[in-house]
Parts: C-alpha cells; structure tokens; sequence
C-alpha cells in the first residue's frame, strides 16, 4: 500500500466533517443507480419471457421483498451485537 494511502484513511477522524461524508458516500451514491438499473433491466427481461412471465415476475417481485427484510434484520441484529460485545469488551478489560 502506498505511503498517501495509508495516511488518508488513518486521517479518517481528523479533518473536515463535511469532506469526510462527502468521500465515504460517493460510492455509496454511485452503486444505488447501478443497482437500480440492474434491477430494472432484470424485471424487462423476465416480463418478456413467454407463457410464465408475469408470474416470474410477480416471484421475483416477493423474493426481492423478502431479501430486504432479511437484510434489514441482519444489519439489525450486526449492529445492535456489536455494540453489545464492545459493551462487554470494555467491561472485561
């Protein structure tokens, strides 16, 4: 890794707030259309299958419902042990 590399991101808590926000969301920003597109260009696809496709559709439509839900609770449950374990860390130290 280079030299620069490795002090901007040890510089991570120093520095304009603002900036900082504004690095680390970028790519954050940018991944949203992608996966939007993706999506998107994905449920054409399948609408234009023959004989099953508005039922593939209609799975795809659930599935993708059902993967946010289980997302949502897993970023849940990740950040709420986290916590909890740096919690019982300090506790033990």
């Amino acid at each position: 890794m280079a030299k620069s590399e490795s002090n901007q991101s040890a510089n991570l808590g120093e520095g304009n707030v603002g900036r900082l926000l504004l690095r680390l969301a970028i790519p954050s920003v940018v991944a949203q259309p992608i996966n939007m597109l993706y999506n998107i260009v994905d449920r054409i696809y399948i609408g234009h299958m023959p004989e099953n496709g508005s039922l593939a559709l209609t799975g795809v439509g659930l599935c993708f419902a059902v993967i946010i839900l289980i997302s949502a609770f897993a970023s849940l449950v990740g950040a709420g042990g986290r916590a909890l374990c740096r919690h019982l860390h300090g506790q033990a130290g």
